[in-house]
């Protein structure tokens, strides 16, 4: 097989592959409504370097603010331990999937910094996270009150040039592509969180 041949095999591949994705975002299931829930299952994991640090303070702050709601066992902490580099390089995962077993388990997720690997071996261990978890929806308020400034911008985290990370074609020598995905439903959903 050829070099055009084996590139025009792994762009249908990742067609469809994101056509698959596109598929179940028609499908999907509302995004969950907390106020419904009996018990909400706060994932606490420490990540790598000051991971453990920010993430214990983070953990005290929680245990305060929601002292009641932890009384009443209407909200649990639960640590999930092993997301490191040294168990991700040891395991060849960018998230193991015992740990993402785990994390699937929670409502929401507090995670330390993680260090992502040199040298492209290994997906960094957000971007597998934001993939398997759906977390299409990174919101960043700005505030800037003394400036008449009070905005929030919506990313899309799921599509884009970044999401497919480097899984673009090669013809080696001659010519190199990479993509952009963007779907209807990706488009539409973004746009439904924001407005």
């Amino acid at each position: 097989m050829n070099a055009i041949d084996n590139a025009v095999n792994q762009f249908r591949a990742l067609l469809e592959e994101q056509a698959a994705r596109s598929e179940r975002m028609l499908h999907a299931a509302p995004p969950k409504d907390f106020t419904s829930l009996p018990v909400v299952t706060v994932g606490l994991i420490d990540g790598d370097g000051i991971g453990p640090i920010i993430t214990g303070q983070a953990a005290r702050a929680l245990e305060a603010l929601l002292k009641d709601e932890i009384s009443a066992g209407s909200v649990v902490l639960k640590r999930i331990e092993g997301l490191t580099i040294e168990n991700r390089l040891a395991r060849g995962e960018a998230v193991p999937s015992d740990i993402l077993a785990e994390v699937k388990t929670c409502d929401v997720l507090l995670k330390g910094p993680t260090e992502t690997p040199k040298g492209g071996a290994m997906e960094s261990a957000n971007v597998t996270l934001r993939r398997e978890l759906d977390l299409y929806a990174n919101v960043r308020p700005v505030s800037v009150p003394e400036e008449g400034i009070d905005w929030t911008f919506f990313r899309e985290n799921t599509e884009g040039e970044y999401v497919l990370g480097s899984r673009g074609v090669e013809l080696p020598g001659v010519l190199s592509m990479d993509f952009k995905v963007t779907t209807l439903p990706g488009t539409r959903r973004i746009a439904r969180a924001a407005f």
